[in-house]
């Protein structure tokens, strides 16, 4: 796959949407990172956060599965489905902008968690964190792509996802002692300090950008895509309850495929779409998307499953619940150090199929965690590293699909893809694990408390892992057979020029 530089506007640097060149690459970039990394950070702790509490809150709350697992996709969804509005605004008004906005709403959301003393008041914070974060995350990551030259980018990006897995990491860590120590509500202070310190530094060094071109909201679109992605969402969490064939699932089924159909015919004839069409017919979209979406969907659901086998079968307490998984970040760290050059030797064909491979290997191992932290640990690290793997070379395929002035928009439709997948994770793994279990009287999944009920449920623990492994291997096999492997050798084209322009299936990302 070549890089071919584009025009004199890439020239244009820093606030104008299109990145850096030569003569104005913003010496305080790396600090500029140190920022973004930290928004990014902010808004995945959470997460980990919440996953060690999840037992915790089933008990105080009294929740059954269905609410509890809308408490954990109130914020996922919510932020996949204001994802390419937030992106739009932001290319529109400024990104450093709505950065800043995201994280004042996060830490509002995070005060309206802490006083939140039923499911219904917890789910709607949850879900106005997860607007907060819609505008954080593209922001962070279309701030990165201008202020960094092409030739950095890999490097920068591995860092900042390198902070999603610290992020995943810590949160239960911190999680854990805090649950341990107070109350599981006291694991939403955590988010404040970070609040704070984006607000300040970011106030202070982050460039502000925005499209040369800005393009309209679009609320009709935002509308039917949200309709799309509750309704699918919908349908898989009740079908545990329910069953598939309910009236309730199938009309939440058909609610979303019809609104999936008005969305693509709404924005084909939008003079603006919030979609570029042409972009998702590209193989190359195609493949760093469904990885992405896949790799995330096995991630989700594995760790809302594993947090809760591991205190309600394994006996962990909540800080030995963090403890065991923090590994994984160790492991992030590790693949991300690995997946530029291996991205280079094999191309993001490699990378991203065999960081998909390896994750969905680990999940595998997990089948079997139940028999001892050893197995648990290989579990997790491989897992860890495999995502470590395909992030890297997936998020730079896509933002090199689009010219940099809608770097915003492209970044919303890149985090859009892995948060879609963190939602549908938790519906499908909490669904597989609410079907192989046994259910209360209300049809509602409850903790086990008999030794009988931890065997079924570590039964069904182990049959939601191995599903997520069958769903991040088919991942892994689309990206193989989508993404392009290794580009050709040759000279690189002289400063200031540009090659021919590419053929479909090739970047557009220009570089410097």
């Amino acid at each position: 796959m070549r890089t071919p530089e584009v025009g004199p506007e890439a020239a244009e640097g820093p606030g104008t949407g299109t990145g850096a060149g030569p003569e104005s690459v913003d010496p305080r970039r790396w600090w500029v990172l140190s920022v973004l990394s930290l928004a990014l950070f902010m808004i995945i702790l959470n997460n980990g956060l919440l996953n060690v509490a999840i037992p915790s809150i089933m008990r105080d709350l009294g929740t059954g599965i269905t609410r509890t697992q809308w408490i954990v996709d109130g914020y996922a969804l919510v932020f996949a489905a204001c994802l390419l509005t937030a992106g739009t605004l932001s290319d529109r008004y400024g990104r450093k902008r709505g950065t800043l906005l995201g994280a004042l709403v996060f830490g509002a959301g995070s005060l309206v968690a802490v006083t939140a003393d039923g499911a219904a008041q917890l789910t709607l914070a949850r879900g106005l964190m997860g607007m907060a974060a819609a505008f954080v995350m593209p922001g962070t990551l279309s701030i990165l792509v201008d202020v960094f030259p092409a030739h950095e980018r890999p490097r920068a990006i591995a860092v900042w996802g390198s902070a999603s897995a610290l992020g995943v990491a810590a949160g239960p860590i911190l999680g854990g002692v805090l649950v341990d120590h107070f109350w599981w509500g006291s694991v939403f202070f955590v988010n404040l300090l970070p609040v704070a310190v984006v607000l300040v530094a970011g106030a202070a060094l982050l460039p502000e950008s925005a499209a040369r071109v800005p393009r309209p909201p679009d609320p009709v679109g935002a509308l039917l895509g949200s309709a799309t992605m509750t309704g699918l969402v919908y349908g898989v969490i009740h079908a545990s309850g329910s069953g598939w064939t309910s009236a309730s699932v199938l009309s939440a089924f058909a609610v979303a495929g019809a609104s999936a159909g008005a969305f693509v015919a709404w924005e084909r004839r939008h003079p603006s779409p919030m979609v570029d069409f042409a972009m998702l017919r590209r193989r190359a979209f195609q493949g760093a998307g469904t990885g992405n979406t896949m790799l995330f969907l096995g991630l989700a659901g594995t760790l809302f499953v594993l947090t809760q086998q591991m205190q309600f079968v394994m006996g962990y307490t909540p800080l030995e619940a963090g403890l065991a998984v923090a590994p994984f970040a160790a492991a992030v760290g590790v693949g991300s150090a690995v997946a530029p050059a291996l991205a280079r030797s094999t191309g993001p064909r490699g990378g991203v199929a065999a960081g998909l491979a390896c994750a969905a290997t680990g999940m595998l191992v997990l089948t079997r965690s139940a028999e001892g932290y050893p197995v648990l640990l290989c579990g997790v690290a491989l897992c860890g590293a495999g995502v470590g793997l395909a992030l890297t070379p997936a998020t730079d395929t896509m933002m090199r699909l689009v010219p940099g002035d809608r770097a915003g928009n492209a970044a919303a439709l890149n985090n859009t893809t892995q948060e879609l997948g963190n939602a549908l994770g938790v519906a499908v793994l909490g669904t597989v694990l609410a079907h192989q279990y046994t259910h209360g009287p209300s049809g509602e999944m409850r903790p086990p408390t008999t030794a009988a009920a931890r065997d079924a449920f570590e039964h069904a623990a182990s049959t939601g892992f191995a599903v997520a492994a069958a769903l991040v291997a088919a991942g892994a096999a689309a990206a193989a057979f989508l993404l392009p492997g290794p580009r050709p050798a040759g000279p690189a084209p002289a400063p200031g020029r540009a090659e021919k322009p590419p053929a479909p299936e090739e970047s557009r990302a220009p570089t410097r």
